[in-house]
């Protein structure tokens, strides 16, 4: 994939504290807990993923950034397919959807766990 211009919009990101330890949210579903980020679980709804300028070992208490819209990279929790709706799976790895909760759509397809894909988050 390309892409050919800068949009008008910057993706869009917040900060806030860190509500567990995460060894590494980045391309990671967040969602708020108690007020502060902590991973997604498995077919839960996501406030954003993780970005990939995150520390890979962050405090309770810390800052996290989190991508809350547009296009960014996921961690792929599965194999995945180009054009596939994305749901939250185990550790906030993004799985295809089985849930009618999507959360975002692969840009580009994943041919195994542990990767990251780009995928529009909705």
């Amino acid at each position: 994939m390309n892409y050919m211009a800068t949009s008008i919009n910057q993706s869009p990101v917040i900060v806030d504290k860190a509500g567990a330890v995460l060894a590494d949210v980045r391309g990671r579903a967040v969602k708020f807990d108690a007020g502060a980020i902590v991973l997604a679980g498995a077919g839960e709804k996501a406030i954003g993923v993780g970005i990939m300028t995150n520390d890979t070992n962050i405090a309770v208490g810390e800052d996290v950034h989190v991508q809350i819209k547009d296009i960014g990279l996921v961690y792929a929790g599965a194999e995945i397919t180009k054009g596939a709706e994305l749901e939250v799976g185990a550790n906030g790895a993004l799985i295809p959807a089985a849930s009618g909760k999507p959360v975002a759509v692969a840009l580009e397809a994943a041919t195994a766990a542990g990767v990251y894909v780009k995928a529009r988050i909705l």
